[in-house]
């Protein structure tokens, strides 16, 4: 055998050696509860660094889950962990336990935006802001859902499905047919990545997707209790939430025995409310 290969086939070997360690080593490390990780998180905040250590020890699992998501794109997953792991770290130093959230909530966006940037920077692809690279290979991807369905692939299909502006997408796909081919591969022929492989498939969720539903679905009812009992219930019914299934406003009337033009001024109120920064600032890190 070849004594190069030998030694890339040995250093190989050595990396996922070390990586199944790591692994390992992490996943013995307990998940923190709320109460102790806000508790946590407030030490840290004022300087702790053991309380620092302890907050990013207990999150790492969840950078791996993440990770593991953009392997293939030219970078190991050895390398994607510890990007992900510098995202994480900026989390935390940016984390104000002060404003509600869960921090796995806060930190997933800070990891995703880590591991995408080196991904964009080493593999040196194109040269576009990351968030119209996410956008560009979202438009891809509903163009082949709606292909895939037998449609024509119309922009007004595509903003409708992404629910998009329909300018946007338009500009968006110009820049795509001037810059950059979405089907071309990553690296040299050898290498079948995409650069649509990009972004993960959102329709399967994993246990980060799991952790930010269940944060999500504890913030919403947070912030409904701060709203008038009658109000949170209104909104409840409306909408569906809490295993509901949305109600209109004469069905919802009927259940309180109200007038259907009283629930619609219960309503106004209540989302009127729930549009005040001190709520609507609570959800903004969920559509980040």
């Amino acid at each position: 055998m070849n004594e190069n290969k030998i030694h890339r086939t040995e250093a190989s070997s050595s990396d996922e050696n070390i990586l199944a360690m790591y692994l390992r080593e992490i996943n013995r490390v307990p998940l923190l509860s709320r109460d102790e990780e806000d508790t946590i998180a407030r030490a840290a905040a004022e300087g702790n660094l053991a309380a620092r250590n302890k907050l990013v020890n207990s999150n790492l699992r969840f950078v791996v889950n993440v990770a593991k998501k953009y392997q293939g794109q030219g970078l190991p997953l050895s390398d994607l962990i510890s990007e992900g792991n510098v995202g994480l770290l900026n989390a935390v130093d940016r984390f104000d336990v002060n404003r509600g959230y869960h921090f796995i909530s806060y930190a997933v966006w800070w990891i995703r935006q880590a591991i995408l940037k080196a991904i964009c920077e080493k593999s040196r692809m194109i040269r576009l802001p990351l968030n119209r690279v996410n956008e560009l290979i979202r438009i891809e991807q509903a163009r082949k859902y709606i292909a895939h369905q037998n449609s024509e692939a119309e922009i007004n299909e595509i903003a409708d499905t992404l629910n998009m502006d329909k300018d946007l997408v338009i500009e968006l796909m110009a820049i795509s047919r001037d810059m950059i081919s979405l089907e071309n591969p990553v690296h040299s022929s050898t290498d079948a990545s995409v650069i649509g492989d990009f972004i993960e498939d959102e329709r399967n969720n994993s246990p980060v997707e799991d952790a930010l539903y269940e944060s999500l679905k504890s913030e919403i009812e947070n912030i409904l209790n701060t709203l008038d009992e009658k109000e949170a219930d209104v909104i409840r019914c409306r909408y569906g939430l809490g295993n509901q299934t949305p109600m209109s406003l004469k069905e919802i009337g009927d259940r309180f025995n109200l007038t259907k033009e009283r629930i619609r001024q219960i309503e106004k109120k209540a989302v009127s409310r729930l549009k005040h920064p001190t709520r609507r600032d609570k959800l903004g890190i969920y559509i980040a």
